[in-house]
């Protein structure tokens, strides 16, 4: 019975080694990424903008995330969030958006679907939906919003 007890607990940690190690990531400087990588970065990112890079591999993928402080229109400081694959091609474009700056009938779609909320948080991505986090009296809510008012919730 003991003996059971031990293999259980050993390939419990093998899984989760397993699972640790599926994908690492490790932070590199601009100079180290990949010449299409660079290219693709910069037709949307000015170097000084960017805080963070990221080298990702996952199962023999390899893909690049960075994050940056952009300033819009002169006056909003917005994060970006952009993962590129080693061949240069964007795989995500995400940044942080003011509330205010969905439509007003895109606000009323989601009032009309949670009343009373108060959004704490909202996030553009790729340009087809956005990620919004909110409450309503206390309780949290979180749900994307695509551009035609479909509302998919979030856990």
């Amino acid at each position: 019975m003991q003996n059971r007890h031990y293999f259980a607990v050993a390939l419990a940690a093998l899984c989760y080694s397993a699972a640790c190690l599926a994908a690492e990531s490790s932070p590199i400087p601009f100079e180290q990424l990949p010449e299409p990588v660079q290219k693709t970065v910069l037709e949307i990112l000015d170097r000084p903008q960017i805080s963070k890079i990221n080298r990702i591999s996952d199962n023999n993928l390899l893909r690049f995330e960075i994050e940056a402080d952009k300033t819009e229109n002169n006056q909003e400081l917005m994060t970006w969030d952009i993962v590129v694959a080693a061949s240069g091609k964007l795989m995500k474009l995400s940044k942080e958006v003011p509330y205010f700056a969905l439509s007003y009938p895109q606000m009323q779609t989601i009032e009309a679907r949670y009343p009373g909320i108060k959004v704490t948080e909202t996030e553009s991505v790729d340009l087809h939906f956005y990620n919004v986090i909110g409450e309503i009296n206390g309780r949290p809510v979180k749900f994307k919003f695509y551009e035609d008012g479909f509302i998919e919730e979030q856990p």
